[in-house]
């Protein structure tokens, strides 16, 4: 059993951060969206700051999610609600990718006829694949202050993309809102794999099956992103990768082929 501790300052400090700069970002420069949607009406001028206020708070609960997964004593229901996270968050973006024909539609382009689903599929991507992580670096014993760092930023940059859907070929964005789709959807992408990559190769000094899944993810990646600059972004290319880092976070979290104890003693 993990000895309770509390959240270091750095990561509150960092989260309180993001917090205040997406404020000010969601205030004084974003604007709402005014695209034609199959969601319509959802704009109305009461809805933006009501959704600035609630966004907020859900990104505010990212430092919460560390504090119980990494920093507090464990308890049976961490185990059920990251499997819960992990199931809701999959069974959703599967769900949202198909909502038009993937083969032609990425996620944010489906965004622009479904905003709020496509920020649905945003906070549940986040917040799944974060509680995932801390919870497979707690099961694990791992430490890793760049990974959680990592992971950290890939969150809160996403908060960013997923009030900037993309224009698609029909549209035309400033500057300032394809720079902040661009880069939010990059950063999370890095930040969300970076941390999963480090714990494996790390538990692959002990594990033959580590060393396994370690291969198999990092093929996934590679695949995904030679097929980005090859054939180019559609929705299946763009789901691989996230579909993978489920199944990567199932097997390691809630697999009994992966038990920590059997790992640490070297039997697997």
């Amino acid at each position: 059993m993990q000895k309770a501790t509390k959240l270091p300052t750095g990561y509150k400090a960092l989260w309180l951060f993001f917090g205040a700069a997406y404020l000010v970002w969601m205030i004084f420069f974003l604007h709402w969206d005014t695209y034609p949607s199959n969601e319509t009406g959802i704009f109305a001028f009461w809805v933006y700051p009501v959704w600035i206020v609630v966004s907020t708070v859900i990104l505010l609960l990212f430092p919460v999610y560390m504090q119980q997964f990494l920093y507090r004593e464990e308890k049976k229901s961490d185990k059920v609600f990251a499997l819960v996270s992990l199931i809701v968050g999959c069974a959703f973006i599967t769900f949202y990718t198909f909502l038009k024909d993937p083969r032609k539609y990425t996620a944010s382009m489906i965004g622009l006829d479904y905003p709020w689903s496509f920020k649905l599929w945003g906070i549940l991507s986040t917040e799944s694949v974060f509680v995932n992580t801390c919870y497979m670096f707690r099961r694990y014993g791992y430490k890793s202050n760049v990974g959680l760092t990592a992971a950290c930023i890939g969150c809160a940059a996403l908060f960013i993309t997923i009030n900037v859907p993309s224009a698609g070929e029909d549209l035309i964005l400033n500057s300032l809102r394809c720079m902040s789709h661009w880069t939010g959807a990059l950063v999370f992408a890095f930040g969300a794999a970076a941390p999963v990559v480090m714990c494996l190769l790390h538990m692959s000094r002990k594990s033959k099956r580590f060393v396994l899944l370690t291969v198999f993810f990092c093929l996934v990646l590679a695949a995904s992103l030679t097929l980005l600059v090859t054939v180019g972004k559609d929705g299946l290319i763009e789901g691989v990768p996230v579909w993978s880092v489920y199944v990567v976070l199932l097997l390691v979290n809630f697999s009994a082929l992966l038990s920590p104890k059997e790992v640490a003693a070297g039997k697997v």
